[in-house]
């Protein structure tokens, strides 16, 4: 049994707590199997499609004490790990999975050093409008401010671990014309399909190295509290049996979204629950044991992010091609970009998933759309065209080249007659000039007539859930009164209402430069009290990774 408190656990002021309260039985509230209720708007579908368990649990095969118990080793717990140990407290990281597990490749930070305090003002307030000025203020100046640091922290960490990143780039920073700037800046680990996944995998065996403890294939499933109410520990569930894990500082919750529990999503997304999750084990468990703890969601509209990159890549995603429903019927505006597909997807209801459609063009689409990908480009994402294709998902890529329509629609699997009669209205559209059915912009309306004829069956899925249990600005969980709950955290995707919007719309990099930053500060808020990180990484560290290959001039805020 590890029973190890480190010195600064005891000087942590009001975050730490003795070692034999957080050896305490479960919550007050739990003292009395009667009183057990499910929190409000859960009930017994929830808990079935989650790993987290409503009925106390006292018996326990072995019992585990850290300063921090962080649950989840994701793109928000492995910073959390890390971070706790730079802080000189021992950690204990639970996670569901055999393996380390992240989505999304590379993330953004604020390099507040050389920035402007206006210039990123002025930032906020741009991503503000677009996310319908719903962006939660507090968590967003808390990214503004903390994202930078620990962007520089993430490099130099990544290459201590020996997976360093692939891109550093400037190009994305702002400049206003009187002198504001906001030095925002990005960086990525790795190509598609090995990215952040690969990054925290490698993250994991230097926490390990550095004193970690991690425990796999032990999914986090109740919270321990106290009679105060404060969180002192963890529940988690190995193939043995229960474990009982005492926290004498806090629980950091970074157990991810919760796109894989269907009645979670009919009530908290109703609005993309009939889409297919691209991510498998993200249950709700860190959502449904924070409510069992006097938690709470935040409103209802969780901004999510809906993409289909891998059929064809980027290339397309801002380019109005020809849509067709999987019945070969036209259903939206093509000049929806890719983060709203859903929205003309959702029109789909009259076949299994909405979110499969398919794109059409013609041999002629460089010259209509000069940026597109060149053909040569696209052979990767076509199935059976490269041997041992790299870079894509060989199971998701699903873009073809034909000498027929005919034979497009048997290769995008749907019906040839629907598809043919949709591509000759799309041509009598495009020959009046006018597009009397959707709308289209006529300078973006152009004839599908010339072989061969290219295809690509996209299929829209959730990639993420940015909306999870209220927090306030330090990423502390709170309840119904909006008081911090005492040594409860929930980071990543798993707190917060960052974007606020219905449809995530924060820029680049922001949703795993989120979810970093968050792993980080609020571990260091939990021990500390505070924003001073223990083992800081300065801009000047790590700065000439950013000088672009393609400039000589410096960053992109020098540049003339």
């Amino acid at each position: 049994m590890n029973t190890n408190m480190s010195r600064r656990s005891f000087v942590a002021g009001s975050a730490a707590v003795s070692a034999g309260i957080a050896a305490t039985a479960v919550t007050g509230a739990f003292a009395d199997e009667a009183a057990v209720s499910y929190p409000e708007y859960t009930g017994e579908a929830e808990f079935e499609a989650s790993a987290a368990e409503l009925e106390p649990i006292t018996d326990f095969i072995d019992e585990q004490t850290f300063d921090i118990v962080v649950v989840g080793a994701g793109t928000a717990g492995l910073p959390a790990v890390l971070t706790a140990l730079e802080e000189g407290v021992t950690v204990g990281c639970l996670q569901k999975e055999a393996t380390p597990l992240s989505q999304g490749n590379g993330s953004s930070g604020i390099i507040v050093s050389e920035s402007t305090d206006s210039g990123i003002k002025r930032w906020m307030q741009s991503i503000r409008k677009t996310c319908n000025f719903r962006v939660n203020w507090d968590l967003f100046e808390f990214f503004a401010y903390h994202s930078g640091e620990t962007l520089c922290w993430l490099d130099k960490v990544a290459d201590e671990a020996g997976y360093v990143g692939v891109s550093h780039s400037t190009a994305i920073s702002v400049t206003y014309d009187n002198g504001d700037i906001c030095a925002w800046v990005s960086h990525a680990f790795g190509t598609k399909p090995e990215s952040n996944n690969n990054l925290v995998a490698a993250l994991a065996p230097l926490a390990e190295q550095k004193g970690a403890k991690f425990f796999y294939e032990t999914p986090g499933v109740q919270l321990i509290q106290d009679e105060t109410g404060r969180v002192v520990g963890v529940i988690g569930k190995s193939e043995a049996g229960y474990i009982k894990f005492n926290a004498n500082i806090a629980v950091i919750l970074a157990t991810g979204d919760y796109q894989n529990n269907k009645p979670l999503m009919a009530r908290f997304s109703p609005a993309i629950k009939d889409f297919a999750p691209k991510q498998y084990g993200k249950t709700g468990d860190g959502h449904l044991m924070a409510m069992m703890a006097g938690g709470r969601m935040v409103p209802v509209g969780h901004a999510h992010q809906v993409h289909d990159a891998d059929a064809a890549g980027n290339g397309f995603s801002n380019i109005p091609l020809l849509a067709l429903n999987a019945n070969g019927k036209r259903f939206m505006n093509e000049e929806v970009s890719m983060p709203f597909w859903n929205l003309g997807c959702q029109r789909n209801t009259d076949q299994e998933d909405p979110g499969v459609f398919v794109r059409i063009f013609d041999a002629n689409y460089q010259e209509y759309f000069p940026n597109a990908p060149a053909p040569e480009k696209l052979q990767v994402y076509i199935p059976g065209a490269v041997e041992d294709p790299k870079g894509v998902f060989p199971t998701l890529i699903d873009t073809h080249c034909c000498d027929t329509l005919d034979e497009l629609a048997e290769a995008l699997r749907v019906p040839a007659d629907a598809l043919k009669e949709s591509v000759a209205r799309y041509n009598e559209i495009v020959a009046s000039g006018v597009d009397s059915d959707y709308g289209v912009d006529p300078a973006n309306l152009h004839p599908i007539d010339t072989p061969p004829f290219w295809g690509i069956r996209q299929w829209v899925r959730i990639s993420a859930i940015n909306g999870g249990i209220k927090v306030d600005k330090n990423y502390q969980v709170v309840d119904s009164n909006n008081e911090p709950i005492p040594g409860l955290f929930a980071v990543g995707t798993t707190g917060g209402d960052l974007c606020g919007n219905a449809d995530w719309s924060m820029g680049s990099g922001v949703s795993c430069g989120h979810c970093f930053t968050s792993g980080r500060y609020a571990t260091i808020f939990a021990i500390t009290g505070g924003y001073e990180p223990a083992a800081p990484v300065a801009w000047e560290e790590v700065s000439d990774l950013y000088v672009d290959g393609m400039h000589d001039t410096g960053w992109a805020w020098q540049r003339k």
